[in-house]
Order: structure tokens, then C-alpha cells, then sequence
């Protein structure tokens, strides 16, 4: 993990580097500014005039600013992992004999189920009994 690291900041290194060796030359032309020279054109100037100690005191604040930010990352990930492990759920227990419902509950459940079914069945007819030897009537 750590060479592919490595590796990557040396290729992004050497990106940076060679960007610099490309630059164009910028010609003015009145007041637009273009990459073709034009009649009367002149050559644009770097703008940046800041001498060599003040690109230096950049680079460090540049370096300072990094290395408070690596360590700012480092203190927020701890205190993530700590704010997790504190509202992490909790572990369920074995079942106890406290959270088994006891007989009487069983009982009492049973016959509320039993209530529940008489309320709401419809009453079954009983049916007569025909007797023996008696004609049972038709309907015509």
C-alpha cells in the first residue's frame, strides 16, 4: 500500500514539473490578449513580481497549511471512530427466562384469541336428525 502510494506522488511530482516547460507565448494586441501575434503586437510580460524570499515564505505557508490540514484530518477520523463506538447499537443478550412470556400470559392470550373467534364467526345451524322410516319432503 505504501509503494503504490509512493509511486503516486512521485508520477503526480513529475506532472507538476513538466507543466511548467510548456508555457506559450502571449502577445497584446490593444486591449484583448492572443496566442497569434498581430500587427503592432507586443510580447505579454509575466505578471508575477514577486521576488525569490516571497515565492519561498509561499511555498512554506503553502507546506504549513498541508501539514495542519493532514493533522485536522487525522483528529476528525478519530473522533468519528470514538462517536461511533459510543452510539453504536448495543449487542443483543441470550434470551433470558425474564423475557419468555410466562403460562398465565400464554393462557390469557389463548383465550382472547378464543373470544376474538366467537365474536366474529357466524352461527353455525344445526341441522335435525331425519328419523327413520319418515319420508323426507322435496321440494318441487
Amino acid at each position: 500500500m505504501r509503494v503504490a502510494r509512493l509511486e503516486t506522488l512521485v508520477l503526480i511530482a513529475a506532472a507538476l514539473g513538466s507543466t511548467g516547460g510548456v508555457a506559450q507565448t502571449v502577445y497584446k494586441c490593444g486591449n484583448t490578449y492572443s496566442q497569434l501575434p498581430c500587427p503592432g503586437a507586443a510580447v505579454a510580460i509575466n505578471p508575477d513580481a514577486r521576488t525569490a524570499a516571497q515565492k519561498a515564505q509561499a511555498d512554506l505557508a503553502t507546506a504549513r497549511d498541508a501539514r495542519t490540514a493532514a493533522a485536522m484530518e487525522k483528529s476528525r477520523l478519530l473522533q468519528e471512530k470514538a462517536d461511533l463506538a459510543a452510539n453504536a447499537p448495543p449487542t443483543p443478550a441470550k434470551a433470558s427466562s425474564a423475557s419468555k412470556p410466562r403460562k398465565s400470559e400464554l393462557k390469557k392470550k389463548k383465550k382472547k384469541d378464543a373470544d376474538h373467534l366467537k365474536r366474529h364467526t357466524p352461527p353455525v345451524k344445526k341441522q335435525t336428525a331425519v328419523k327413520p322410516g319418515a319420508k323426507a319432503s322435496s321440494p318441487s
